[in-house]
C-alpha cells in the first residue's frame, strides 16, 4: 500500500515520462511480435514456394533428360521385336555412354528387378534388387517398377552419391519400355536445392532478428530521448515518434518486397540454365555417337534445332505460363480465338464446332487440350499447306474430346519416327498424364488428330461457373 501511495505521489517530471514511455514500451512489443510473426510466416511461405519450384524444376530436367536418351535409342527401338537380344544390347550400350555432370547417369531395370545398365555404380548390374528400400524403409526398385508399368512418372529416395559414397536425397524420373519390360529413367541429387532453401531460411531468420535488434534499438533511443527531454515532450514529438514508426514498417514492407523479386529472377534463370544443359548434353551425345551410327547424328541434329527453338519457347512462356482466357472465357471461347488467330495469320480457312458440356472440365485438362490444339496449328501451319482446318470439341460418355482435322500434307508414321517429331510427342505425353488417349492419323488426304480426356477431369455443374 506504501509503494502505491508513493507512486501516485511522483512528481509531475515522472508521471509525464511514465505516461510517454508506457503507451510507448507497448506499441512498440505489439509491433515487434506482429510483425516478426508476419514476417516468419511469409518467409516460410516463400520458402516453401521456393523450394517446391526448385525441385519442380529438376523434375522438369528429369524429363528432358530421359526424352534425350528416348530419342537417342528411338529408331533402334521401335524396330525391335520384344526377344531383339541385338537391338538391347545396342540400346544399353548408349545408355551407359551417356553420362552427364559428376552424378548424372541413366539406369534399367527390368520388371522382374534385375538391373541391366548401371555406368557409375557397376556393382549393381546383373543382380537381382526386387525388395530394395531405403534408409527410410522407402521402397526403390519395386516402385521404380510399378511407375513405369503405369507408365511413367517420379519418385524420392534416399541413394549413395557414385562420387563420394556418401547418401543423399534423389528425386528420379522413370518411364515403362513395355515392349522389352524395361524400367528406364535416372535421378538427380536435391541436396543442393536443401541447402539452397536452408540458406535461405537462414538468411531470413538473421533479417527478422536484425530487424527486431533494430526495433529495440529504435525504442531504446526513443526512450533515451522521452527520459532526456520528459519535461519538454510535445504533441508535436509524439506525431513525429509516429512517423518513424510508419516508416520503418514500411522499410520491412519494402524488404520484403525487393526479396520477392530476387526469387522471382533466380527462378527464371534457373529454367534458362536448364534448357541451356539440356543443349550441351545433346551436342555432346552427337559427337560421341557419329562415328559409331550413321543415324543418330542426324536425328541429333534434329534434336538440337528443335532444342534451340523450345528454349526461346520457353522464354516466351516464363512471361505467361497459363493463358488468362482460359480463366476469363473458358476451352471452347479461347480454342476459337486460337482459331480465328491462325486463319488471320496463315489465311487457311477454318470452322470450329462445339457442344456446350453439361459438366465442366478441371483446369489441368483445359490446359493439355489447349496445348494440343497450340501444337496441331503449329504443325499444320509449318507442313501440311491446308486449305480448311475443322475442330470438333465435345462431350461424350468416354470423357470430353477434341478432334482436329486438316486437308493437307500428311506425313507416313514410321517406326523409326523419322516423320513424328518432338512436337507430336510433348501432345502424346500431356494427355497421358491425364489419363487420356491421343490418336493420330494421318495420309495423303490430310490428318486428323484426336484427344480424349477421361471423365475423371470432369466437374459437376456445380463445381464450375463457368462454361465451356
Amino acid at each position: 500500500m506504501m509503494r502505491l501511495s508513493q507512486l501516485f505521489k511522483l512528481d509531475y517530471g515522472r508521471k509525464l515520462f511514465l505516461l510517454a514511455t508506457l503507451p510507448l514500451i507497448f506499441a512498440v512489443a505489439a509491433i515487434s511480435i506482429v510483425v516478426t510473426n508476419q514476417s516468419k510466416r511469409l518467409a516460410e511461405t516463400e520458402i516453401y514456394a521456393l523450394e517446391t519450384q526448385l525441385i519442380e524444376a529438376k523434375k522438369a530436367e528429369l524429363h528432358n533428360y530421359v526424352t534425350l536418351a528416348k530419342n537417342a535409342f528411338f529408331s533402334i527401338y521401335g524396330g525391335a521385336a520384344p526377344d531383339d537380344e541385338e537391338a538391347k544390347l545396342r540400346v544399353t550400350q548408349i545408355l551407359a555412354a551417356m553420362i552427364y555432370g559428376d552424378e548424372g547417369f541413366y539406369f534399367v531395370y527390368d520388371y522382374d528387378g534385375n538391373n541391366i545398365v548401371s555406368p557409375r555404380q557397376t556393382n549393381l548390374i546383373n543382380q537381382n534388387w526386387s525388395g530394395q528400400v531405403d534408409s527410410n524403409g522407402v521402397p526403390i526398385t519395386d516402385e521404380l517398377i510399378r511407375i513405369a508399368r503405369s507408365g511413367a512418372g517420379y519418385h524420392s529416395y534416399i541413394w549413395a552419391k557414385p562420387s563420394t559414397g556418401e547418401p543423399a536425397e534423389m528425386v528420379t524420373y522413370v518411364t515403362g519400355m513395355q515392349n522389352w519390360r524395361w524400367a528406364l529413367g535416372t535421378g538427380v541429387f536435391i541436396d543442393d536445392v536443401l541447402l539452397t532453401v536452408a540458406n535461405t531460411r537462414t538468411e531470413v531468420e538473421t533479417r527478422i532478428a536484425r530487424t527486431f535488434v533494430q526495433i529495440a534499438i529504435i525504442t531504446f533511443l526513443a526512450l533515451f530521448l522521452v527520459f532526456i527531454s520528459g519535461y519538454f515532450i510535445t504533441v508535436r514529438e509524439r506525431r513525429l515518434a509516429d512517423a518513424r514508426q510508419k516508416a520503418l514498417t514500411a522499410r520491412i514492407v519494402n524488404t520484403q518486397e525487393e526479396e520477392r523479386g530476387r526469387v522471382a529472377r533466380e527462378l527464371h534463370d534457373s529454367i534458362s540454365q536448364i534448357l541451356v544443359g539440356v543443349s550441351y548434353a545433346l551436342d555432346l551425345a552427337r559427337r560421341r555417337f557419329r562415328n559409331g551410327d550413321d543415324h543418330a547424328g542426324e536425328t541429333l541434329d534434329k534434336g538440337i534445332g528443335s532444342l534451340a527453338g523450345a528454349i526461346q519457347e520457353v522464354r516466351r512462356i516464363s512471361r505467361n505460363l497459363r493463358p488468362s482466357m482460359l480463366d476469363d472465357l473458358g476451352l471452347g471461347p479461347s480454342i476459337k480465338t486460337l482459331i480465328n488467330e491462325f486463319s488471320q495469320r496463315t489465311g487457311t480457312q477454318s470452322r470450329f464446332e462445339t457442344v456446350v458440356f453439361r459438366n465442366r472440365l478441371d483446369n489441368d485438362s483445359k490446359i493439355a487440350l489447349y496445348r494440343v490444339a497450340q501444337e496441331a496449328f503449329t504443325n499444320i501451319e509449318r507442313h501440311a499447306n491446308a486449305n480448311l482446318v475443322t475442330v470438333k470439341l465435345k462431350g461424350t460418355r468416354g470423357g470430353a474430346l477434341m478432334k482436329i482435322i486438316d486437308d493437307g500434307e500428311g506425313f507416313v508414321m514410321s517406326s523409326s519416327g523419322s516423320s513424328s517429331g518432338l512436337g507430336l510427342r510433348n501432345m502424346q505425353e500431356r494427355i497421358e498424364q491425364l489419363g487420356g488417349t491421343l490418336t493420330i492419323t494421318s495420309g495423303r488426304r490430310g490428318t486428323k488428330i484426336s484427344a480424349l480426356v477421361p471423365l475423371s477431369h470432369i466437374l459437376s455443374p456445380q463445381s464450375s461457373a463457368k462454361e465451356d
